[in-house]
Formats: structure tokens, C-alpha cells, sequence
């Protein structure tokens, strides 16, 4: 797999409204079976391919400034990871009503990303976590590109 490299991350402390703890323990014991996962390993390895753009290569900077920008001036938690085809940002966000300047910058990342995922914080102490993925590199599978930077 792409290596990965973490060009920044931040964390900073939010104040505690409540204190309390919750036991999210189900007792299942599950192993998990990997070989249907190997298999479509062993697939994306032979079948997929990347052919840098030079457009987006170039453009990088504003989505890297844009997560740099929106964590620092506003303290919120961040992580900045490149890899080999582009950038994903991490950005950890707590249900609230987010106005003016830092809408501004959530919709420039959300208009720059190439793949946005919206998942559970709480592992980092978050109500939500946005994932923008960043390509600098069109993307193939079976010959069929799969990045759409229109």
C-alpha cells in the first residue's frame, strides 16, 4: 500500500460541558475472515493504475492552506496526510452552527476535494469527522478512470 506521511496535525482542548462515561462494550467476539479482503487487494494491485495532473499538482496548495487555515485560526482539530496520489484532510468537528469565515473555508474544501466522507469522531473526541480526499492523480481502474476533476 501508498505510504503516508502526516504534514500536520493538531489537536486542541475543547471545554467539558458534561463528565460522564459510557460502556460501549458489546461483548461480541468476532475474527474476522480476510480472504474476500485479499482477494480485492490482489485485484486493485493488477487492475489499477495513476497518471499525475500537472493542474491538480499545481493547485495542491490551496486545499493544504485551506485545512491549515481553518484549524489554527479556529482551533479545530486537524490532520493534513499526503500520499502518494494526493492529500487527505481529517478535520474534527463538533455539532454546532458553523457561520461566516469558517463556512467559508469547510465549502472551499468541500468544493476542492475529490472524495468527502462523513464518519464518527468520537475516537478523537469529536462529534463528527469530515474526510476530503485531494488527488493529484487521475485514478484507473480497468483502464476506466474512476477521479472526476470537472
Amino acid at each position: 500500500m501508498d505510504e503516508q506521511k502526516i504534514i500536520f496535525s493538531n489537536r486542541f482542548e475543547k471545554e467539558k460541558f458534561e463528565d460522564y462515561k459510557t460502556d460501549l462494550g458489546t461483548g461480541n467476539t468476532i475474527t474476522p475472515d480476510f480472504t474476500e479482503a485479499d482477494d480485492f487487494l490482489k485485484f486493485i494491485q493488477k487492475n489499477r493504475r495513476s497518471v499525475p495532473s500537472k493542474e491538480r499538482i499545481a493547485d495542491k496548495d490551496k486545499f493544504i492552506k485551506t485545512v491549515y487555515e481553518l484549524s489554527n485560526s479556529f482551533e479545530i482539530d486537524a490532520d493534513l496526510i499526503e500520499f502518494a496520489e494526493g492529500y487527505i484532510a481529517n478535520i474534527y468537528v463538533d455539532y454546532a452552527c458553523y457561520t461566516g469565515y469558517i463556512k467559508k473555508l469547510l465549502a472551499i474544501l468541500f468544493i476542492l476535494a475529490d472524495d468527502i466522507s462523513f464518519l464518527n469522531g468520537s475516537k478523537e473526541n469529536a462529534d463528527m469527522l469530515f474526510s476530503f480526499t485531494y488527488h493529484t492523480h487521475h485514478i484507473f481502474l480497468n483502464n476506466r478512470e474512476t477521479t472526476d476533476f470537472s
